[in-house]
């Protein structure tokens, strides 16, 4: 009797513990999935602003090879001002990392049972990593050849004008088109352009963002999309 009653003592303490486990598990899957859908949705829209940024340095490699620099250069300079200049979140994409990091960090990612599971979070882990250091050459490039050019090219007085006065963001100021009317869009310094070298500045910022698109964001979304699929059928109740 008093070997029963320890056994079901024993068989007590792992069903419970069992539980707790699968009660873990289920809520850090959910976690991690709703973080997963609301990246997807933000890069969805992050990728809509970089596209428009390789539109807009696709013509300022053609505009500095080929433009008269005596002439107003509205168009350039407003192009100039989002694709050389703005930097922010709505055109950087930085993965949420709060729960994968408590995955791997903590231990936590042996609640997920199934090895499949596990070794595609290590790739999306992987992924992440590779994203922020494309991120980084990418304001790398921004703060030591774009903004120098900027500085010494770029017509400041009708950037704040067209900013109204540090009110709106370069963004902000691109994508609800807003009107100079008085400082007048001339470039500075043009008789120091170098027009190769110009548009090769173009030309190297449009290489990191055409591979950021087609190499590095494409294998985020693989990896992100696999581990999804995989929580979902890892735990049939996030599909409700």
């Amino acid at each position: 009797m008093l070997f029963l009653a320890v056994f079901c003592g024993f068989l007590a303490e792992y069903m419970l513990e069992h539980k707790i486990e699968n009660d873990r598990a289920k809520e850090l899957a959910k976690s991690f999935y709703e973080e997963l859908v609301e990246d997807s949705v933000r890069l969805d829209k992050i990728m809509e602003m970089r596209y428009k940024k390789e539109q807009c340095t696709k013509y300022l490699i053609h505009y500095f090879t080929t433009a008269d620099y005596s002439r107003e250069a509205d168009t350039a300079m407003r192009y100039m001002s989002f694709a050389y200049i703005s930097l922010s979140s709505r055109v950087l994409f930085e993965p949420s990392e709060g729960i994968i990091n408590q995955l791997q960090n903590s231990g936590s990612r042996r609640y997920f049972k199934n090895q499949q599971l596990q070794n595609t979070i290590s790739h999306l882990s992987s992924s992440i990593s590779f994203v922020k250091l494309r991120n980084e050459r990418e304001m790398d490039y921004i703060t030591h050849y774009l903004r120098p050019f900027c500085i010494e090219h770029l017509n400041y007085d009708w950037l704040n004008e067209f900013t109204l006065d540090g009110k709106l963001s370069v963004t902000d100021a691109f994508l609800t088109n807003q009107q100079v009317k008085t400082a007048r869009p001339y470039l500075k310094n043009t008789t120091s352009i170098n027009r190769d070298k110009a548009a090769n500045i173009g030309g190297q910022l449009l290489l990191l963002l055409r591979g950021m698109r087609n190499a590095t964001i494409l294998d985020y979304r693989k990896a992100a999309s696999n581990t999804m699929k995989l929580l979902r059928e890892e735990f049939p109740e996030l599909k409700k």
